[in-house]
């Protein structure tokens, strides 16, 4: 053997060893870069789930508050009745349940 020969299967064995060197790098970049773009995607999708804080108020202020289930229906109602407070929980049918008078028999005192 002379010596170009010995070069040349050297050269042929460098070149294959860099191309796999080369092809574990492409995949390991691909690789990467999916991963890369499901954090983004999962971050981006987690940011849209956020609900906004809690409004806190010192005074709420109505002429009435509805309490509804979870089906839409009305289940109580606190309101303003005939010039006093009414409080009234109502079953699933609609008739009243428990209900604080709206009328209250109020005696002058002197």
């Amino acid at each position: 053997m002379t010596r170009t020969e010995i070069d040349l299967g050297e050269l042929v064995e460098r070149v294959h060893k860099l191309e796999r060197q080369n092809f574990r790098w492409k995949i390991a970049s691909i690789f990467l870069l999916l991963v890369l773009a499901s954090l983004l995607a999962t971050g981006l999708i987690a940011q849209e789930r956020v609900e906004p804080p809690l409004l806190r108020a010192k005074a709420v202020e109505a002429q009435s508050f509805l309490l509804d289930d979870a089906d839409g229906k009305l289940r109580g109602q606190m309101r303003m009745k005939a010039g006093g407070p009414s409080f009234e929980i109502y079953d699933q049918t609609g008739k009243v349940v428990w209900s604080i008078p709206s009328r209250i028999n109020r005696v002058p005192s002197r």
